[in-house]
């Protein structure tokens, strides 16, 4: 008989091993993702920092509950508290309270870092200085016409009845605010209080009030009012200490002419010199187009076509005019054809670029005839000068408006203008290097750009390739690599790292966080290096994460900027890679990084990994590839696969993908496919501008040879497919190669000859898209190279087809007109081949809702029939594999 002890020992141990059996099968056997699973994925969003760094907020959206909950909390952990459905939050200027309002009208004031709140119900919504010292806040009720003022030290309450609306000045000294006073001439007067002083001043007496504005240091306010009777607004001006306000704007600076405006203020000047505001024109109706006639007359003449001329009829027209508030100047700053790209800081220099109203976009773009015209404008109305360069270019003004730095796209190489002077100076001549960014360079060379400047205007920041450079707006001193070439040396795109950077000046000798990124290994992190220093970047970190892929276009969640507090170096980043949810980080010195959010709703389901695979072509071309793995994955199995691409796809490799119905209302879901049992590939191509088509070819059909040498793939169950230019590529496969067994096309194009000479629903001519510079990169006009756009059409290979085709197309998609789908759908049913079309009267290029349920559901079922084996559905009729 065995020893009681040893008895419990077996039992124990029995016991033990059943059950770590037991729990591991639990962790093993996670649940695939199917739609039931799609809304258990938050959304996070509206990150906040406090200016002192110590608290953070930031909203949770649910999906299923379709609700939003805002989380405050300590920014390295402790204490936190969470409040359901808050549609606005604020810190105020103190960093110790947080103020919201949630959808009920319900108002909290929130002591940060305590159990103490306040609640007041029926408020319709609040305000609280930007800055100062956190000292007031000010709400209206929903029902009640009054305004009540809370301040924080003294904890009283003020209630100011009538108030129809109010602001406060940024550093929270003045609360202006509009009350009903049926003493006044029009019943309404603007109150300007100085919160310090608890002195009121009666701004103004008269009519309806439309709209309020305050500046900071100086205090100006300025106010609309408007005569309905007269149906036209006056535009007021009041400085603190005034006797009374001025009279800047009326309807008189248009004349006679009735079709002009004043529509609303945009801003103030610093300084309180300008004040910028904006005016609506009624654009008329030319008689040739409006008429009504059994005829539309086209011709070569009309700059635009007709449909686009009849969509822009009855627009309403806008455009800014600023005036000069010591001299009652009035200038036109901006026409509805023209975009502001930059103001010096003190707002009294304008860059400003012209595009050709009479003209289609894609028509100013591509014909020289039609490029932009540049122009500086000072806001006190004296200078209106016409540069001498054209569009499309990269163009910049400088902080202080002493020069305008622009790329010449037929020199390559940064030009700048110096205002005072009129002279314009080469000043990147001495330097050898690439200007052009890495991610554009087989579709358009286009320069990555100006970075910022240093204090006076006395040196500007450019990108290259990889580093950055500074250099004089002089062209006298010698220009530095201030990233010492280490980004080239080591395939690293360089950028500067903050949001900040780009609206404010850098100081030599300053530390500069840069964003990194490299190209072979897809890591992204963070660098640092002092301006003036010449040394290496120094790593902070550099990993198999995404914080954010600045200027990426192939990465849809490719994170933001890290958001800083007023007052600190501390920081929030949003931090995600394959396996890890986009949660958000709070880092002091982007070294260390502590979780705010801990979400992980992907630990529950049958997720997926990713590994970056490479290969080569037939011709010795190096490529990247992005495999999708299922948890789950056993080496043992054959595993079937699908081909997914679109321009370069390797840069997804640490991209987190949410699952839903299609990803971008289009594609396949990945996180689907692969938790049910499939592989994906992601392979990147590189095209040969004027055929892209045999770049395709060559990409996939080498990827799909090394992708069949994997002992885990089923190689005769390879499929392809990709939406819009991914459709392109996957018309263009079916049609020339036979290797893969399955394929889907949306929202895509067959034939690029017949595509050229058509125009969108919008009325848009697509030849631009297939010319220098678009997307279909045919590098020429049609007449140009007739046998390339021949060759690179699938529609004209139809009868080499043997793969089975699925195609999805909206009846309205405004980019690729649906006869392309239906012409090669119609060539291969004349030809005898397995093609199905999908028409959506809903969506367009794009679908959401029912038309994405069910599209996914057919595509779904598509691929399980061919590439599974599993039984056909009944739309696809009776087939045999």
């Amino acid at each position: 008989m065995m020893p009681v002890t040893l008895i419990k020992t077996i039992v124990f141990t029995i016991f033990f091993g059943l059950f770590f059996i037991g729990c591991y099968s639990q962790e093993i056997a996670k649940p695939a993702i199917n739609d039931t699973a799609y809304d258990k994925w938050p959304y996070l969003k509206d990150p906040a920092i406090t200016p002192d760094g110590k608290y953070i907020t930031y909203t949770v959206y649910n999906a299923s509950k379709k609700s939003d909950t805002v989380v405050l909390k300590k920014s390295k952990g402790g204490w936190e508290v969470k409040f359901a459905d808050i549609y606005y939050s604020q810190f105020t200027s103190d960093s110790r309270r947080a103020v919201l309002i949630d959808t009920a009208n319900t108002l909290y004031t929130i002591l940060l870092g305590s159990a103490y709140f306040d609640k007041t119900l029926g408020v319709h919504y609040f305000k609280i200085p930007a800055n100062g010292n956190g000292e007031w806040l000010a709400f209206k009720h929903v029902k009640k016409e009054d305004m009540v003022l809370v301040n924080f030290i003294t904890k009283k309450e003020m209630i100011y009845s009538s108030v129809s609306d109010f602001c406060f000045s940024d550093d929270g000294r003045i609360l202006l605010y509009v009350i009903d006073d049926p003493n006044c001439p029009g019943e309404q007067k603007i109150v300007w209080r100085n919160l310090e002083k608890r002195k009121d001043v009666i701004v103004w007496c008269g009519r309806r009030v439309e709209s309020i504005f305050i500046n900071g240091f100086p205090s100006v306010a300025v106010f609309i009012t408007t005569d309905e009777a007269k149906n036209s607004k006056k535009i007021w001006y009041y400085k603190e200490s005034s006797d009374m306000p001025v009279l800047l704007v009326d309807q008189n600076i248009f004349g006679s002419n009735r079709e002009f405006a004043l529509d609303n203020i945009l801003k103030i000047s610093a300084d309180g010199k300008y004040v910028f505001f904006t005016v609506t024109k009624e654009e008329k109706i030319n008689d040739r187009k409006s008429e009504s006639s059994i005829v539309k007359i086209w011709s070569s003449q009309d700059p635009k076509l007709q449909l686009t001329e009849v969509s822009d009829l009855h627009k309403d027209r806008f455009g800014t005019m600023v005036i000069d508030v010591d001299s009652r100047r009035v200038t036109i700053l901006r026409e509805d054809n023209e975009l502001i790209l930059g103001s010096s800081v003190d707002d009294a220099m304008h860059l400003v670029e012209r595009i050709p109203e009479e003209v289609d976009l894609e028509e100013s773009i591509r014909n020289e005839n039609f490029f932009s015209n540049f122009y500086i404008r000072s806001a006190d109305g004296q200078l209106d000068m016409l540069l001498k360069f054209k569009g499309p270019h990269i163009a910049a003004i400088s902080p202080n408006g002493k020069y305008i730095v622009y790329f010449d796209n037929e020199k390559s190489e940064y030009v700048s203008y110096e205002i005072a002077s009129g002279k314009y100076r080469n000043i990147t001549e001495r330097i050898n290097t690439s200007w052009y960014g890495y991610y554009f360079k087989d579709i358009r060379d286009r320069p990555r750009g100006i970075a910022t400047w240093t204090k006076d205007d006395e040196s500007v920041l450019i990108y290259d390739r990889f580093d950055i450079w500074m250099v004089d707006p002089n062209g006298i001193k010698d220009p530095v690599n201030i990233t010492s070439g280490f980004g080239r040396q080591n395939n690293i795109i360089f950028y500067l790292g903050l949001a900040t950077y780009s609206n404010r000046i850098v100081l030599k000798g300053q530390p500069l966080l840069l964003n990194a990124v490299s190209i072979d290994t897809k890591e992204n992190g963070y660098y640092e290096k002092a301006l003036g220093k010449d040394v290496a970047p120094k790593k902070l970190t550099m990993g198999n994460y995404i914080y954010q892929l600045i200027d990426n276009p192939y990465v849809m969640r490719n994170g933001i900027y890290p958001l800083k507090a007023r007052d600190k170096d501390a920081f929030i980043v949003v931090r995600m890679n394959a396996t890890e949810y986009p949660n958000f980080f709070y880092t002091g010195d982007f070294i260390n990084f502590y979780p705010i959010s801990t979400f992980q709703p992907e630990k529950s389901f049958n997720w997926y990994t990713t590994e970056l695979h490479s290969w080569k072509t037939e011709e010795g071309e190096a490529l990247q590839g992005v495999l999708y793995k299922p948890d789950d994955f056993d080496p043992k199995k054959k595993y079937p696969v699908i081909f997914h691409y679109y321009e370069k796809k390797s840069f997804e490799l640490n991209d987190y993908l949410i699952p839903s119905y299609l990803n971008n209302g289009c594609n396949i879901d990945i996180p689907t496919y692969v938790s049910n049992g499939y592989l994906i590939f992601l392979p990147d191509i590189n095209y040969v501008v004027g055929d892209p088509m045999t770049s395709t070819l060559s990409a996939l059909t080498s990827a799909a040879r090394y992708v069949e040498r994997l002992p885990y793939v089923n190689k005769g169950r390879i499929g392809i497919g990709g939406c819009s230019f991914g459709g392109i590529q996957t018309n263009y496969l079916v049609t020339h190669t036979n290797i893969f067994s399955a394929a889907y096309s949306s929202s895509s194009m067959s034939d690029f000859v017949s595509a050229y000479g058509s125009i969108t629903r919008g009325g848009k001519s697509l030849q631009a898209y297939f010319e220098p510079g678009g997307q279909g990169r045919m590098a020429g006009t049609l007449w140009q190279a007739p046998d390339m756009y021949i060759k690179n059409s699938a529609v004209f290979n139809a009868d080499k087809a043997i793969t089975p085709l699925l195609l999805m197309h909206t009846t309205n998609d405004g980019l690729c007109p649906f006869s392309q789908a239906l012409e090669l759908f119609m060539a291969l049913r004349r030809l005898g081949k397995r093609v199905w079309l999908l028409e959506y009267t809903e969506g367009n290029h794009h679908i959401e809702g029912k038309s994405a349920v069910d599209f996914s559901i057919r595509l779904k079922q598509f691929f399980d029939y061919y590439l599974k084996g599993l039984p056909a559905p009944a739309w696809m009729g009776n087939l045999k594999l």
